[in-house]
């Protein structure tokens, strides 16, 4: 199980995304592994990334409980923002840099604030499947939503 702060940040193990720590953190959804050691790593943009070494026991519940450490960052604008629809729970890179899962940034209100500019964009589900690959560019003051099977549209 996973207690982590920030919630919604994603969860990696042995470097294969598999969700966000929301997605765990309950007893009756914990991530179900085989006995072994295991890497787990914790990536928010806004945050250290947090690795943990663990050992998984047969019929033991092994539980995170951590915090990951804000960055300190000064950013100015202008900013353009990108929302996602039509992936649930996958993974969104941008320049090869996991920045969140698609559920929260389809949801209104925490789109992602980008500098204007060109980006390579990878949406990658819990399986490992590439559901969208294509370079992107985003336009300050305006929004781009990236849909799995549409164009991207842009609106201001």
């Amino acid at each position: 199980r996973c207690k982590i702060d920030p919630w919604d940040a994603g969860v990696f193990i042995n470097g294969k995304y598999y969700g966000t720590a929301a997605m765990f953190g309950h007893k009756s959804n914990p991530l179900k592994l085989k006995p072994g050691r295991y890497t787990v790593e914790f990536v928010d943009p806004r945050y250290e990334t947090l690795r943990v070494e663990i050992q998984i026991d047969p019929g033991k519940t092994t539980t995170i409980r951590k915090s990951m450490k804000p960055l300190a960052r000064q950013v100015e604008g202008p900013f353009g923002e990108l929302r996602t629809e039509g992936c649930p729970n996958a993974a969104v890179y941008l320049n090869g840099k996991y920045y969140g899962n698609t559920k929260e940034l389809g949801t209104p209100g925490h789109a992602l604030l980008l500098k204007p500019g060109t980006y390579q964009l990878k949406i990658v589900g819990v399986d490992g499947k590439v559901l969208k690959e294509e370079q992107i560019t985003i336009n300050a003051d305006e929004t781009l939503i990236i849909h799995k099977g549409r164009a991207p549209v842009r609106e201001k």
